[in-house]
């Protein structure tokens, strides 16, 4: 009796230990930072400011059209490049973000497969952490090893939208050129 209780004790603290060394293994990264010192994110802000000042000089020089003669065509004129501004920067900080994030995301997961990481977490929410799990130099090491096309579509978000757009719009388009050309001759097919 005295050997199985000292087996089943044994027993039970072989399973404690066991458990002990089966504790997740938890990494951080800095996301911000990586995205603000890795060379992606430095020439996407660069292309981003570009674009930015290529898109004020219109509106600039509408604005100075304005100013100069007030018509109804200039002020429209304004109003379009303010719209376009406005528009094209917002499509494009959200699609150059978008393929910095894709790039990023494919880095983490590879990394957290390489290293049998079982979790790796953003470094705003981690309370406290030990700096040997802190991953975003790493991680910047990684992306600037990875060239990003900042003039690149997305591939599945545009490229579905792009096939099907002209292939709805021109059954729509016939089908209103066809009854102002010829409005009388449809009715007489109606029973």
């Amino acid at each position: 009796m005295k050997k199985l209780c000292t087996f089943l004790l044994l027993a039970a603290l072989a399973t404690v230990l066991a458990a002990c060394n089966n504790t997740p293994k938890i990494a951080v990264v800095d996301g911000a930072k990586v995205f603000r010192e890795s060379k992606p994110g430095q020439d996407a802000m660069a292309y981003l400011r570009t674009k930015n000042d290529e898109l004020q000089a219109e509106a600039k020089s509408a604005q100075e059209k304005v100013q100069a003669k007030q018509t109804q065509e200039n002020a429209a004129a304004f109003q379009e490049a303010i719209t376009k501004y406005q528009s094209t920067m917002g499509a494009e900080q959200q699609r150059v973000v978008g393929l910095l994030q894709d790039q990023f995301n494919k880095i983490l997961e590879k990394y957290r497969k390489d290293n049998k990481v079982d979790v790796i977490i953003a470094k705003d929410v981690a309370l406290s952490y030990d700096e040997a799990n802190d991953i975003t130099n790493k991680v910047i090491e990684e992306i600037n090893k990875t060239p990003i096309d900042l003039n690149a579509k997305p591939a599945v978000a545009a490229a579905p939208d792009a096939a099907a757009a002209p292939k709805a719009d021109a059954p729509k388009a016939d089908a209103a050129a066809a009854p102002a050309a010829a409005p009388k001759a449809e009715e007489p097919k109606k029973p």
